[in-house]
């Protein structure tokens, strides 16, 4: 069995937070969890849309400093907080942005070395994230250069696959709960399982747009318009609690999440 490594794959310092606060992901016109951001930011800083990333809140408590979500695009040129992260980050907030990957033997090897590169973009605090510094971090290495060789690049994308959204079930509410944990976790309809391609146990992250936070667990099917939370996620996510959805997988740039709409149990729109 190949022993895989996770890594920093690339960050983002001092981005500054637009719109935040509860309900900024509301608008009708884009994902409604997420951070968005502009389409020039994600190509500077080597992050694409759909993929996993730790938001760390500067200056935050020591208990709730940072959060995971991914990157959704943004409409204009704002950075924004949506859904559960809006209730997580409010406007002018200060935070960095970290992606990760999964090393191999070989990309542990490379690594080390120096000829595998983190990507990291520094914005100076009050400056606009257009003003950043890209630097290309080898390890090993005193130097931190801004350019790197085109097969330098193509080297990187084989070996440090992103952590990438992979299906998304949006503005759930949960109309059941149990206490006892014997039963099962998150427990979503069956028939919006399959339309994203979830199966029985797969680790999903939920997202409570009601009160803001996220956490981990697994999901079980539940008959058509069921949806429950059960044990411990009975009281993250209480009867008439809005969440969403995600599940990730390791793969490149170009793979695309399936994504269902509900209007709270049904799909409206995939």
């Amino acid at each position: 069995m190949d022993v895989t490594t996770a890594c920093k794959r690339s960050a983002i310092h001092n981005l500054r937070i637009d719109v935040g606060g509860p309900g900024a992901g509301s608008a009708s016109n884009g994902i409604e969890e997420g951070l968005a951001m502009p389409h020039a930011l994600l190509a500077a800083s080597d992050l694409v849309i759909g993929e996993s990333v730790i938001v760390a809140r500067i200056l935050g408590d020591n208990r709730q400093n940072r959060v995971r979500t991914f990157v959704v695009p943004s409409s204009g040129e704002s950075v924004e907080a949506r859904g559960s992260l809006g209730y997580f980050l409010s406007e002018g907030d200060l935070v960095c942005v970290i992606s990760e990957t999964r090393l191999d033997a070989e990309g542990q090897r490379l690594h080390r070395s120096g000829d595998l590169h983190i990507v990291d973009y520094g914005i100076v605090p009050g400056k606009g994230f257009r003003d950043g510094t890209l630097k290309h971090e080898r390890l090993g290495r005193p130097d931190e250069v801004r350019a790197t060789a085109p097969d330098k690049s193509l080297l990187r994308d084989s070996l440090m696959p992103r952590l990438m959204l992979n299906s998304l079930i949006t503005n759930l509410v949960v109309n059941d709960t149990n206490e006892d944990c014997l039963l099962g976790s998150a427990e979503i309809p069956g028939v919006l399982m399959d339309q994203v391609g979830m199966t029985r146990h797969t680790m999903v992250t939920v997202f409570n747009a009601s009160a803001g936070g996220c956490t981990d667990t697994y999901a079980v099917p539940m008959p058509p318009g069921v949806v429950m939370t059960t044990g411990a996620m009975a009281g993250f996510a209480p009867l008439g609690t809005q969440v969403h959805v995600a599940s990730y997988v390791l793969a490149d740039r170009t793979h695309a999440a399936s994504i269902v709409r509900t209007d709270g149990n049904e799909a409206i729109l995939s």
